[in-house]
């Protein structure tokens, strides 16, 4: 599988700068309006709509979080595979980290469908 080309890998550093920010505007901008979403064994979420009101309940419970990337690649339809470091800074400032890896899909610039492989025990106790 070919590395991503910089465009994409700038796309996806945007994208998480905006998810850092909580810029809500700026990263509901990154959606496509019947974009999917599945995040590990949990229930798969549809559109737009519903992918903000999870990013921002989500985004409430944290001091930030960021997604360093570690590696990209990229397919030609779109398709973009990539591993990250979460890094997860709670209220209490706690600081977790877990390795993470995604599976993107961009049509226009814009994500259709995400599926992210993580487990995130770790910060469970920290989000319920």
């Amino acid at each position: 599988m070919p590395r991503a080309d910089q465009a994409t890998i700038d796309l996806l550093t945007d994208y998480f700068d905006a998810m850092e920010a909580k810029d809500f505007d700026r990263l509901g901008s990154f959606y496509a309006d019947d974009v999917s979403l599945t995040f590990a064994n949990a229930p798969t979420i549809n559109g737009r709509d519903a992918m903000l009101d999870r990013m921002t309940t989500l985004l409430g419970k944290v001091t930030s979080l960021a997604h360093p990337l570690i590696n990209v690649w990229q397919e030609d339809d779109g398709v973009v595979i990539f591993e990250v470091t979460s890094i997860w800074r709670f209220h209490d400032d706690t600081v977790i980290k877990i390795n993470a890896c995604s599976i993107f899909t961009l049509v226009d610039g814009k994500f259709t469908d995400q599926r992210i492989y993580v487990d995130n025990a770790p910060v469970d106790p920290f989000l319920n």
